[in-house]
């Protein structure tokens, strides 16, 4: 295997293959996708934990009742 200098990798002397770029090109573009799509993920996951702890403190624990709450007719 023959050890490649910089300067030959900035000038172009080494061009690859079209199909070989492609196939980068490719491989680029789906691990942008698939980071976007982390990203998007994790987000999600984030807001709806703090969506749920604020509906918590306004309104209280799922699941019980609240009997001294004002929306009860007594």
């Amino acid at each position: 295997m023959e050890t490649v200098s910089l300067e030959q990798v900035g000038t172009g002397e080494l061009a690859l293959p079209p199909r070989v770029q492609e196939a980068l090109g490719e491989l680029v573009n789906s691990a942008k996708e698939g980071l976007l799509a982390l990203s998007v993920g994790v987000g999600l996951g984030v807001l709806a934990e703090l969506m749920e702890e604020e509906v918590t403190e306004v309104v209280g624990p799922k699941g019980r009742h609240n009997l001294e709450g004002t929306s009860r007719v007594r």
